[in-house]
């Protein structure tokens, strides 16, 4: 895995990826699927414009021998440990001249800057209630390079994925689509391992309220997680989804600080922009479990940051 802040990175790609990784992927000649199954979501709905066998080499390694060649068929399938299999392709192949170097990385900083690579006017957004994306970017701002990051399902995962710009290798963990209530437990078991790292849950308002026990956890055994909640009082992916028939996917206003604080936890709610970095920092600093409860716009949707490939 790659920080997402490398000079040479390309994103999340898939369905709610960057579009420079799609089609960067989509040009090229050679696909190396390192423990991936390309199943739909990675590949847009298997889109022959991103991944196509009959015009591209694919090369999959993978540990699990059902993953290969599960969703296209690979030229070449490695099973095996991807450490150990990256390493051996490393020293089979010939290091490229410094020119050919050169001549990729003019390349990608064209694609990047063509497809706007990570940006968007959200971050820099003093709207209220507050953008996902200005949220995600005070959130960096905070924390520290090996911070691990868990987050929810639902659509502020799909937010996750294309806005939240990682800054060292491996630092984002999430479940699968439907997995609501993951990122706390996640976030409990990661302090747990690592307790020298700082260690925050992102979760919609529905995900916190499905796993909100796990605070009783981190202040019954001391494990100080921070938790970010987006709360737009809303199951956004649910609603964004049922137009104008909306069922049971609306909630009624809650300051999850105030139960928080209730629960015997430190509880900051955040309304405006200009406050989300000194409650980061606050929850950060305490050494306490903490919940900061930050009111973000509906306004975003996930057809937002769903690829255009999709649309075909």
């Amino acid at each position: 895995m790659y920080p997402e802040t490398g000079d040479w990175a390309l994103g999340v790609c898939g369905s709610f990826g960057q579009t420079t990784a799609n089609s960067v992927i989509g040009e090229a000649d050679l696909v190396l699927a390192v423990g991936t199954r390309l199943g739909p979501a990675d590949t847009v709905n298997e889109n022959p414009a991103m991944i196509d066998p009959t015009r591209q080499t694919i090369v999959q390694i993978d540990v699990e021998p059902k993953n290969a060649s599960w969703t296209f068929p690979s030229d070449t399938v490695v099973i095996g440990d991807a450490a150990l299999a990256l390493a051996q392709i490393t020293q089979a192949v010939s290091a490229p001249s410094a020119d050919t170097v050169a001549a990729r990385k003019a390349a990608l900083d064209a694609a990047r800057e063509t497809h706007g690579f990570f940006q968007d006017p959200g971050y820099d957004s003093d709207d209220e209630p507050i953008m996902p994306q200005r949220l995600f970017k005070e959130i960096l701002a905070a924390t520290d390079q090996d911070a691990l990051f868990t987050c929810d399902a639902g659509e502020n995962r799909l937010f996750m994925t294309h806005y939240f710009q990682t800054k060292s290798a491996g630092s984002l963990r999430m479940p699968g689509i439907g997995a609501m209530g993951y990122a706390l437990p996640a976030a409990l078991a990661a302090k747990l391992i690592y307790p020298d790292r700082q260690v925050v849950a992102v979760s919609g308002d529905g995900g916190f309220g499905m796993a909100i026990n796990a605070i009783m956890t981190a202040r019954d055994e001391n494990i100080p997680i921070v938790s970010v909640i987006l709360n737009n009082s809303a199951l956004g992916w649910v609603k964004h989804g049922q137009g104008n028939r909306t069922i049971n996917s609306t909630f009624a206003d809650m300051n999850f600080a105030e139960i928080a604080k209730a629960m015997g936890v430190n509880g900051i709610r955040v309304e405006k922009p200009g406050e989300i970095g000194a409650a980061l920092k606050q929850a950060l600093a305490s050494g306490q479990p903490t919940v900061v409860d930050v009111v973000t716009s509906f306004e975003p949707s996930f057809r937002d940051v769903t690829s255009p490939l999709a649309a075909g």
